[in-house]
């Protein structure tokens, strides 16, 4: 059996940047038999858990381009310059995976693109108008890609 893993992630303290996240949360009872995972943000310490998967598809928020506009890409796997942070790219988490453990998955990105990632004084603040439409593609969009796949890819 194919196994795909949908991976929000985002700060949920600043707005629009708990798009991830919240995606994640709304996608787990439509995205089945996809197995679904929010979190803060990329760490290394995810490449083991995502060498176990077919597929990915990374779930993020974008601060530049039109509010509201959501944009799927396909992932390659691609090593980065060091970095101050314990943060990586969903490109360099499947670099890692596959220079770790062997594998990467078939990886897509789905980004879109919020208008206020100002700080939230809680993680249950409200989305943008901007974000909520956005929130709305993705959630129909996904289960069609997780159906879909690998011959949409």
């Amino acid at each position: 059996m194919t196994r795909i893993l949908v991976l929000g992630y985002g700060n949920t303290l600043r707005g629009d940047d708990a798009l991830g996240p919240r995606a994640v949360e709304r996608l787990r009872p439509l995205v089945f038999p996809a197995e679904t995972l929010a979190c803060h943000q990329l760490i290394p310490e995810l490449a083991a858990q995502l060498a176990e998967y077919d597929a990915a598809i990374f779930v993020d928020a974008a601060a530049a381009g039109e509010p509201g506009t959501v944009h799927v890409r396909r992932l390659l796997p691609e090593t980065q310059t060091a970095s101050l942070t314990h943060h990586v790219s969903p490109a360099t988490l499947l670099a890692m995976a596959h220079e770790l453990y062997g594998r990467a998955p078939q990886s897509l990105l789905v980004t879109a693109v919020g208008a206020d990632f100002t700080l939230q004084s809680s993680d249950e603040g409200p989305l943008s108008a901007a974000a909520t439409r956005a929130l709305d593609e993705i959630c129909r969009l996904l289960p069609q890609l997780v159906r879909d796949f690998p011959v949409g890819w």
